[in-house]
């Protein structure tokens, strides 16, 4: 007796599904906050910037211009005074997202899993911005609230004034556009030391070095001092609460819009190199 057997071959379907955006935020939020090398900068940013309002304000609090009406300018000048410094460690923040991965080669798997390549830069930037706008709101809100501990009953009116508030915000917002252009130039450099040299370069030594280039008497060192990123983030927590006659000519929005073009011009040509040139 003879056996017959059927034989079936499977039919294999194209795989036609790929990776969603939501899918890489989540990826990006994953790889970010995995480093811990981020996480220790956080903390030592929040450290950084609470125990600055805490030393401002107690020095400020026993001084003669302590009154009611100095007291909006003293809580957000110590809520603000650790900033020249923690807008490093952000700038690092934001550095460290893309350049860790082409120090690791992990690049090569983010590149594989989005080939597009344009959204894995967008995620990064959306990623970047929502923790340096949190770490800022935690920074700027929370060094305010401490300065008002410590200076008394004037310090909580005083938190509640508009101008305050908007201060605070400009100050956060000055942080979380510094981490976006850490981010761009680490994406342009892929390397650490690199993009973390040049993010130092302008967000502290090219404010000295036009204070050193103001003894010259050019016109034109006041005006540029003026459009650098660290004087914009100044102007930003500081507009609100300045008086029209005292006020540069840099306006809170024109900083606004000035640090969002510095990131831009960062973040674009990063946005084209990534596409354009190989992985590593």
């Amino acid at each position: 007796m003879t056996t017959i057997t059927e034989t079936y071959t499977p039919v294999s379907a194209p795989v036609t599904s790929r990776l969603s955006f939501d899918g890489v935020l989540k990826g990006e939020w994953i790889k970010l906050l995995s480093l811990r090398s981020i996480r220790w900068s956080i903390l030592v940013m929040l450290v950084l910037s609470w125990a600055g309002a805490a030393l401002l304000s107690l020095a400020m609090g026993s001084s003669e211009m302590a009154g009611a009406e100095a007291m909006p300018m003293i809580v957000v000048q110590a809520a603000t005074f650790g900033s020249m410094f923690t807008v490093l460690i952000m700038g690092v923040l934001g550095a460290l997202s893309i350049t860790s991965e082409y120090a690791s080669g992990l690049i090569l798997s983010s590149l594989t899993a989005v080939p597009a390549r344009t959204p894995l830069l967008l995620a990064k930037a959306l990623v970047v911005a929502a923790l340096g706008f949190s770490i800022g709101v935690l920074s700027s809100f929370g060094g305010a609230l401490i300065a008002a501990f410590m200076l008394g009953g004037d310090g909580f009116s005083a938190l509640t004034a508009p101008a305050v508030l908007v201060s605070l915000l400009g100050n956060t917002l000055y942080l979380t556009l510094a981490a976006l252009l850490a981010l761009g130039l680490g994406a342009l450099l892929r390397s650490s030391a690199g993009a973390i040299s040049v993010v130092v370069a302008l967000l502290f030594v090219a404010t000295i070095a036009m204070q050193v280039l103001s003894i010259t008497g050019w016109e034109w060192v006041p005006v540029a001092a003026e459009w650098l990123p660290a004087s914009l983030g100044s102007t930003l927590s500081s507009a609100a609460l300045t008086p029209a006659a005292d006020a540069g000519s840099v306006t809170y929005w024109g900083a606004l819009g000035g640090l969002a073009a510095w990131a831009a011009a960062a973040l674009v040509p990063a946005a084209i190199l990534l596409k354009t040139r190989d992985a590593v």
